[in-house]
C-alpha cells in the first residue's frame, strides 16, 4: 500500500510539472532546448538521469553483473570517467560555442549547417528516428518487468501505464517539464541508490565479506563460461563513449546557459555517476551472493544470506536464466517495503528521464529536421511545436509494440540502438567539433560505415557478441572518414570561420 502511495504521488508530481511546462512553452526553441537557459545543476542532473535508466538497473545491472561478476565495477568506472567527465570537457565546450554560433537545436540540423549538406540532415533524421525506437522499448520493457515484480501489475497493463504518464507529462511541458523532473528524479536516485547499497552490504556481511562471496561464487556459477576480457571491454566501451555519439545525450550542452557552466556540470554528474552507477552494477554483481543455479552449491553455516535457485525462463523447450527478473526479485526479496518504495522510484524517476530525452530528440528529427525546413517555417510558428508534440505520441506507441513482444534479453535490444546510433553519429560529430579539414563526403561515409557495420556485425557475431560489435561498429569510422576527407574538396572558409569563431 505503501508503495502504491509513494507512486502515485510521483506521477502526480510529474502531471503537475507538465501543465507548469506547458505554460512556459510558447515556441519550437522552449519545447526543445528551453531557450538554452538551463543551469549547471540541473544541466547535470538531466545528464545523469538521461544516461541511466531501468535498462542499466534492471537489464544491465542483472545480466551483466551475472555474467561479469566483480569485473562489471570496470563499466561503472568507465561510465563516470568517459561517458560523463571527459565526454563534458571534450564535448561540452565545442558543442555549447559550435551550436550557438550555427543556431541549430538538432544533431541533424548541425550536420546540415556545418556542412550546407541538407541531405545529411534527413540522413541523420532517419537514422534517430529509426533506431532510437529500440532503445526506447527497452526502457519500456525494464519498466513492466519491474512493476510486474513489485506492484503484481500485468506486464502489458504496466507498459500502457507508463505510457499515458510519459506521454501527458512530456507532451505538455516539453524540455521544461522533462528537465525539472530530471534534477528531482536525480536527487531520489542518488538517495535510493546510497540506502540500496548499505542495506544489502549489511545482509550479505560487510562490504568485504561481500566482495570475497562474489569472488567464490562467480567461477563456480559460471561453470568455466566466464566471458573473454574483449567481451568485457566492448561493454565498457560502447556504455562509456557510446554516449559521445547519442543525440539525447549532447542535446544537454546545447542548452546550458553559458560555456562557463561546464566546469561545474562535470563535475556534479560525474559525482552523481559515480554514487549511482557504482550501486547499480555491484548490486548485479552481489546477484552471485543471493543466487545460484547449483543446486548441490554447499551453503557456509556462516553465510549471512542462503541463496536461492535463480529464475529461469522456458526457451525453446530449455531453462535458461531470466536475466531480466534478477534485480527485480532480488529487491523485492531483500529489501524492506519502505527502502524498496523508495527503489521503485528510482528506477522510474531513472527511466522516465531517458524515456523523455529520446522520445523529444526522435520527435524532432522529423518536426524540426524535415518538415520545418520542407515547409519553410519560421520559428514563430506553431505548427512544428504541434507537429513535435503529435510525433512524441507516435514515438511512444510504437515503442509500447516493440516493448509488448518481449525482445529475449534488454541487454542485446539496447545494444543494437546504441550500436547503429552512436556508430553512425559519435566519429562524425568529434571530427566536426575539432577538424576544420572534414568535408560533408567524409561525414556521410562515416555515417553510412558506422551505420552498416553496426548491423552486419550484429547478425554476423550474434546477440552475445552485441556489445562488441557495437564498439567495432563506433570505432571504424575514426579511420574511414580522414580517408574520405582529405580525398574530396574541402568546405567553404566561411562556413569553417563562422563554426569555429
Amino acid at each position: 500500500m505503501f508503495l502504491w502511495f509513494l507512486v502515485i504521488a510521483f506521477v502526480a508530481v510529474l502531471v503537475s510539472i507538465g501543465v507548469w511546462g506547458m505554460r512556459k512553452t510558447s515556441t519550437l526553441n522552449d519545447f526543445f532546448i528551453g531557450g538554452r537557459t538551463l543551469n549547471p545543476w540541473v544541466a547535470a542532473f538531466s545528464y545523469g538521469t538521461s544516461y541511466f535508466s531501468a535498462v542499466m538497473f534492471i537489464g544491465f545491472a542483472g545480466k551483466l553483473g551475472w555474467g561479469f561478476g566483480l569485473n562489471v565495477l570496470w563499466i561503472s568506472l568507465g561510465n563516470t570517467i568517459l561517458g560523463c567527465l571527459l565526454a563534458w570537457f571534450v564535448l561540452g565546450y565545442r558543442t555549447r560555442r559550435m551550436t550557438q554560433n550555427l543556431n541549430v537545436m538538432t544533431m541533424p540540423e548541425f550536420f546540415d549547417k556545418r556542412f550546407e549538406a541538407p541531405n545529411l540532415k534527413i540522413f541523420s533524421a532517419i537514422i534517430i528516428f529509426l533506431f532510437l525506437l529500440p532503445y526506447s522499448a527497452s526502457v519500456f520493457q525494464g519498466l513492466g518487468y519491474l512493476f510486474e515484480i513489485t506492484l503484481g501489475i500485468h506486464y502489458q497493463t504496466a507498459l500502457i501505464f507508463m505510457c499515458v504518464i510519459t506521454a501527458v507529462y512530456l507532451i505538455l511541458g516539453g524540455f521544461h517539464a522533462m528537465t525539472l523532473n530530471d534534477f528531482i528524479q536525480g536527487l531520489i536516485m542518488l538517495v535510493g541508490s546510497t540506502l540500496m547499497f548499505f542495506i544489502l552490504v549489511g545482509k550479505t556481511g560487510g562490504l568485504t565479506e561481500t566482495i570475497q562471496t562474489i569472488h567464490t561464487n562467480y567461477p563456480v556459477h559460471m561453470g568455466g563460461k566466464i566471458p573473454p576480457w574483449y567481451v568485457v571491454a566492448g561493454v565498457v566501451f560502447m556504455t562509456s563513449f557510446g554516449v559521445w555519439g547519442l543525440p539525447q545525450m549532447i542535446q544537454k550542452y546545447y542548452a546550458i546557459k553559458d560555456e562557463r557552466q561546464i566546469l561545474r556540470g562535470a563535475v556534479v554528474s560525474t559525482f552523481f555517476s559515480f554514487v549511482v552507477v557504482f550501486a547499480a552494477y555491484f548490486m548485479g554483481s552481489m546477484t552471485h551472493v543471493f543466487y545460484t543455479n547449483d543446486a548441490t552449491q554447499t551453503v557456509s553455516e556462516n553465510a549471512a544470506v542462503a541463496p536461492v535457485q535463480i529464475p529461469t525462463v522456458e526457451k525453446k523447450g530449455n531453462a535458461v536464466i531470466d536475466y531480466d527478473r534478477l534485480v527485480p526479485d532480488l529487491m523485492k526479496t531483500h529489501l524492506p517495503e519502505a527502502l524498496m518504495a523508495v527503489l521503485v522510484l528510482l528506477v522510474l524517476s531513472a527511466s522516465m528521464s531517458t524515456l523523455a530525452s529520446l522520445i523529444l530528440v526522435s520527435s524532432s528529427a522529423i518536426a524540426i529536421d524535415l518538415y520545418k525546413e520542407q515547409a519553410q517555417l519560421d520559428d514563430s510558428s506553431t505548427k512544428p511545436l504541434i507537429l513535435i508534440r503529435f510525433l512524441s505520441g507516435l514515438f511512444i506507441l510504437i515503442s509500447f509494440l516493440i516493448a509488448m513482444s518481449k525482445f529475449d534479453v534488454i541487454v542485446t535490444l539496447m545494444s543494437i540502438s546504441w550500436g547503429a546510433v552512436a556508430g553512425a553519429f559519435m566519429a562524425p560529430y568529434l571530427y566536426s567539433l575539432y577538424w576544420k579539414r572534414l568535408t560533408k563526403w567524409g561525414v556521410c561515409a562515416g555515417m553510412i560505415t558506422g551505420l552498416s557495420c553496426s548491423i552486419v556485425l550484429f547478425f554476423v557475431m550474434g546477440p552475445e557478441l552485441a556489445p562488441v560489435s557495437a564498439s567495432i561498429a563506433m570505432v571504424v569510422p575514426f579511420a574511414v572518414i580522414p580517408v574520405v576527407s582529405l580525398l574530396t574538396a574541402p568546405p567553404r572558409q566561411e562556413l569553417v570561420d563562422k563554426a569555429f569563431r
